[in-house]
């Protein structure tokens, strides 16, 4: 079992967590609705807002009814900015409450591709939807404020890297175009800094593109940092200071050109050029700032898919 990833033994703290990040998610948002959000640049704070207020109707109907909805049938956010905090607020409680009222075991469609089907995969879902998208807003408002944006509490950290590395990594590495499979090799180790406990590492070899599993091995690429600074990487936010990439550079950059395929079922959490809330809108994937473990500069690498290059630029060398 993955370290992280098991929140059906704790789906009323998923559930708190997730209304505390809604309720900042939407306190950040309202001081400027028209504030961008660099990390999903398509969108500005209130379309961020309607987007998450469309996703929680949306889970809360699956739950209710156990069915699939289309992406398509979601409900749309209000189209004056008046309403719109209202609306946002009444989904939240709604689907609060109709997750807590249901049973973690209960059957009930989902897009996992394990076949998970059980409303306690949704209640994960929740609670790393709107943990990314909360920090997504505060990140934006930073700038402004001076008031640097929460981490994502590293039990839902966890759990949504643990997610990651097990539903939605394995598709991504299937589709992934040669050029940047071709720099995926060896493996890949995700080391927590703040996890206690039972193995605290999340491993993958990239060489069998099998699944990740819970062991420390050396070699190959670390990424070391909080939980909430793995699960940002993972998820190609601006990575926090204390980030560190120990080792193979090319790995590194590599792993910024994976996107999912165009008819994949995936969240918006999964940004920036890996979500059509960058790609459906032919905006380019931002630059990206990491710390490598190494004294030369890597090469530029550019994106070969027709979109835009990525410019990865090299910050503090590790050990300097």
């Amino acid at each position: 079992m993955l370290p992280g990833h098991h929140p059906e033994d704790q789906p009323d703290f998923l559930l708190a967590s997730a209304a505390h990040d809604g309720s900042d998610l939407l306190a950040a948002a309202t001081g400027d609705w028209d504030r961008r959000i660099p990390d999903c640049p398509a969108w500005n704070a209130a379309e961020l807002v309607g987007h998450m207020g469309s996703i929680l109707a949306w889970m809360a109907t699956i739950v209710t009814t156990g069915r699939a909805v289309a992406r398509t049938d979601r409900e749309p956010p209000p189209a004056g900015r008046s309403t719109l905090a209202a609306w946002y607020e009444g989904h939240l409680a709604r689907t609060l409450a109709v997750m807590g009222q249901a049973d973690p075991d209960a059957p009930a469609w989902t897009f996992s591709s394990r076949g998970d089907h059980r409303v306690g995969w949704w209640q994960r879902r929740l609670a790393v939807e709107i943990a990314i998208h909360r920090w997504d807003v505060q990140y934006a408002t930073a700038a402004g404020s001076g008031v640097p944006p929460r981490g994502v509490d590293g039990l839902v950290a966890a759990a949504g890297i643990g997610e990651f590395l097990t539903e939605f990594l394995p598709g991504l590495l299937d589709a992934a175009d040669p050029h940047v499979s071709e720099g995926l090799r060896g493996t890949l180790q995700l080391d927590p800094a703040d996890q206690d406990g039972e193995p605290g590492h999340w491993r993958v070899d990239l060489d069998a593109r099998a699944l990740a599993t819970a062991a420390h091995s050396p070699g190959g690429t670390v990424i070391r940092g909080s939980c909430s600074d793995l699960l940002l990487w993972l998820t190609n936010r601006h990575p926090s200071p204390g980030l560190e990439i120990l080792g193979g550079a090319d790995v590194a950059r590599a792993w910024l050109q994976l996107r999912f395929p165009a008819q994949a079922f995936v969240s918006h959490t999964m940004s920036t050029h890996r979500t059509p809330c960058a790609v459906a809108n032919g905006i380019p994937p931002r630059p990206v700032f990491i710390r490598i473990s190494q004294a030369a500069k890597p090469p530029e690498t550019r994106d070969h898919t027709n979109r835009a290059p990525h410019q990865i630029e090299t910050g503090k060398v590790a050990g300097k």
